[in-house]
């Protein structure tokens, strides 16, 4: 996935330069009607973009120990918002750091037994194209919303544990959108962006690993410091880890794990189980019960920092898009467990 590379390079510098290159004053907003009208990339006909109905009200359906968190959403609501135990982000990149970017939009709720987040986009402002300079290396068509449980998390005896059910493969999407999950002891985004391609970026100041999902199946995990991505793991790149294993479709069974749905096919088609297992030197993925890519004996340059091991962390489900062109898409999530617990499985 190209954006790899792209946010290896983006620093701090990004969130400065990109400020010279969009301006919402300069954009022309899309007719509500005919906004109301537009399916949403990743949704079948008849849907529209969830800010044209009214949510209805929320029902709270997750299940808590002191150190774990468990929820199915199986509430029955139906374009729904999210419970009050979450905290919402939307549109995360302007409301935290004032990045200008074309993304304008974004909602959350829930429906039918899962939850989802439409990602509205003007598409890319005057000046700027698709692999130029600016486009590479400031993010200015890159945005989404992040969700987090209203609790802090720890590592327990060295290690934390994040599963979610997602519709990650669709094709539709592209390289354009994903599910990204973002683990920090940041509270809230921050106000300085390490960079803006992904939504681990908005968590200048404190140290994250972010792993994003995309329909290509190349799954990724970066690591933070305060200021810069410290580790890239990918299928290319090991950040110097001893043991390597996966992180493409190259082979089963890690080929027929992740599952694709084409433009015609429900989310529920290609909705997976993903697991994600940190401890200090390894970061593992699994789906549906497959391992798919493992890293571990990670050196001491590229292990997670100290204090995401030893402090509070909290946990963010972010539904994240790159939209060079005018495009609403919507992100499908289901099921979400942190440390999971005999307690909380039903």
């Amino acid at each position: 996935m190209r954006i790899a590379v792209v946010a290896a390079a983006c620093v701090l510098v990004c969130a400065a330069i990109v400020t010279t290159l969009w301006s919402p004053a300069s954009s022309v907003g899309v007719a509500r009607s005919a906004e109301c009208q537009e399916v949403p990339l990743g949704a079948l006909a008849p849907a529209a973009p969830a800010w044209c109905d009214q949510l209805g009200n929320a029902i709270d359906t997750a299940l808590r120990t002191p150190n774990g968190w468990s929820d199915t959403f199986l509430s029955g609501a139906v374009h729904a918002r999210l419970a009050k135990s979450y905290l919402l982000y939307d549109n995360a990149r302007p409301a935290s750091s004032r990045a200008l970017t074309s993304v304008y939009r974004t909602e959350q709720f829930a429906h039918n037994g899962h939850w989802m987040v439409d990602i509205a986009g003007h598409g890319a402002p005057a000046g700027i194209y698709e692999g130029s300079a600016a486009d590479f290396f400031t993010g200015p068509n890159n945005g989404g919303a992040l969700m987090r449980p209203d609790a802090a998390f720890q590592f327990d005896d060295g290690v934390l544990t994040v599963e979610f059910d997602a519709s990650a493969g669709m094709v539709a999407y592209g390289d354009r959108v994903w599910p990204e999950v973002v683990i920090t002891t940041a509270p809230a985004p921050s106000s300085r962006e390490t960079n803006g391609w992904y939504a681990a970026g908005l968590f200048g100041g404190y140290s994250t690993i972010g792993c994003s999902f995309p329909s290509d199946r190349l799954s990724e995990c970066r690591v933070y410091d305060a200021d810069k991505i410290t580790a890239n793991l990918n299928a290319h790149s090991s950040a110097g880890a001893s043991s390597v294993f996966g992180g493409a479709p190259t082979a089963d069974p890690q080929r027929s794990a992740w599952h694709l749905c084409g433009a015609a096919d429900p989310d529920a088609s290609c909705r997976d189980h993903f697991k994600i297992e940190l401890t200090r030197d390894s970061v593992t993925i699994s789906v549906n019960g497959v391992r798919y890519m493992e890293h571990s004996g990670l050196p001491r340059a590229s292990q997670l920092p100290n204090d995401l091991m030893t402090s509070p962390v909290y946990v963010y489900f972010a539904s994240w898009a790159y939209l060079p062109d005018p495009t609403i898409a919507r992100v499908h999530w289901g099921r979400i467990t942190i440390n999971a617990d005999p307690l909380l499985m039903r």
